[in-house]
């Protein structure tokens, strides 16, 4: 019984350790996204970090928000990872919404927004 007692400590002791720490993040960007291509380029180059677990992008709220584990990458990491596709990125605050730019995406047929 002792040593089942043990064995059972030890596995919640070493889950506990393993315990990912899952945070949400909610950016900006400047320029603005304009089309799919461009939150396209935005998903496609912040996956690959690591600890990213999900990018979602909204052209109408102008937010990309990702989730991702705290353990394995920071808010400065993923938000200096804007500048190497084009785009800066910056937190937004609780509740602060953001006006989307008046623009037409006149490549969108040749691949997308080329400011």
């Amino acid at each position: 019984m002792r040593k089942v007692l043990m064995t059972m400590l030890l596995v919640l002791s070493a889950t506990a350790m393993v315990a990912k720490d899952i945070r949400t993040l909610v950016l900006t960007t400047t320029p603005q996204m304009h089309c799919k291509n461009c939150e396209n380029r935005v998903i496609n180059n912040l996956k690959p970090l690591k600890g990213i677990k999900s990018v979602v992008t909204s052209v109408a709220d102008q937010t990309v928000t990702i989730e991702y584990n705290a353990k394995k990458n920071t808010e400065e990491n993923i938000i200096n990872a804007f500048e190497g596709f084009g785009f800066k990125a910056r937190k937004l605050a609780d509740g602060e919404k953001i006006v989307k730019e008046a623009h037409e995406c006149k490549e969108q047929s040749e691949g997308g927004c080329k400011e």
